[in-house]
């Protein structure tokens, strides 16, 4: 999504603990997420002046549980029949810094509508393994698609990124992202 608005970028993955702490909610554990990425990033390469780094979480929240990335099969059909014929929210946080301690933060929240799934659907759908990389299950830019009735929101937060929202924190440092195509 970055290379589609222009943006020169490379990918870095931050070893963090992505443990929930306890009493811990939905909005400030991914906030939390994003941040430590962003952090430990910082920390660990060192940019330029001119150079920012971009780092995110994204969650899916069902009944106030966050639904994080199936660790089996079993999980992902769990998961699948959990969402089905329900309503869930996505969060991504987005953390934004560079090398002179500027920051700047936003948590974007969709609300997504399943429609009820069949057990066959289910199966089917886990065993094809596109959802084992994804919280909650499943991937709305692929195959998954066809479970979502309706979002409400931003359909690129729900692929793992709110393009808009990113846009414009990284405006705020200064990256003009139409101008470099």
């Amino acid at each position: 999504m970055l290379t589609q608005v222009g943006l020169d970028f490379q990918v870095k993955s931050p070893a963090i603990d992505e443990t929930i702490q306890p009493q811990e909610n939905p909005t400030s554990y991914v906030e939390r997420m994003s941040a430590t990425k962003l952090a430990v990033t910082l920390k660990a390469h060192e940019l330029k002046d001119q150079i920012v780094a971009l780092c995110a979480d994204t969650i899916v929240v069902l009944d106030n549980v966050i639904l994080g990335k199936p660790a089996s099969d079993i999980e992902s059909v769990e998961m699948l029949k959990m969402l089905s014929g329900r309503t869930h929210r996505v969060l991504t946080s987005v953390s934004v810094g560079d090398m002179r301690g500027l920051t700047k933060s936003s948590c974007i929240e969709t609300v997504v509508e399943f429609r009820t799934l069949t057990d066959e659907e289910v199966r089917a759908y886990s065993a094809t393994g596109e959802g084992m990389d994804k919280a909650g299950s499943y991937a709305i830019q692929g195959v998954g698609a066809i479970f979502v009735k309706a979002i409400h929101g931003s359909y690129s937060n729900v692929v793992g990124l709110p393009l808009m929202e990113s846009v414009s924190i990284l405006n705020h440092f200064g990256i003009s992202t139409l101008s470099r195509k």
